[in-house]
């Protein structure tokens, strides 16, 4: 089962910056964004708490897919690591706050 990677042009040297730019991403990647990427990509806009303060291995958990799948959906988004994508986040929700 290889699952094809989900990679818009430019996106891979520059990950989103905001919340509003990663589902602008997953908005234009939609077509190509299937199975547990999809899910992942689905919770992380239903969630953004859980995002925000839960680990890669919880996230995971409860969106249903493996550590591994959250793991290549955010490296195909362009982040080195779960704590870049996770910052997006926390940002947002600091950002909601003011």
């Amino acid at each position: 089962m290889n699952e094809q990677s989900f990679e818009l042009p430019g996106w891979r040297l520059k990950p989103p910056a905001s919340v509003p730019e990663l589902k602008e991403a997953f908005r234009l990647g939609a077509r190509r964004l299937k199975g547990g990427r999809l899910k992942v990509a689905k919770f992380a806009l239903s969630h953004p708490y859980d995002i925000a303060f839960a680990s890669a291995r919880e996230v995971a958990a409860r969106a249903g897919v493996s550590t591994s799948t959250v793991m290549r959906l955010i490296n195909d988004l362009g982040f080195e690591k779960y704590a870049a994508f996770q910052q997006l986040f926390r940002e947002e929700l600091r950002r909601g706050r003011q």
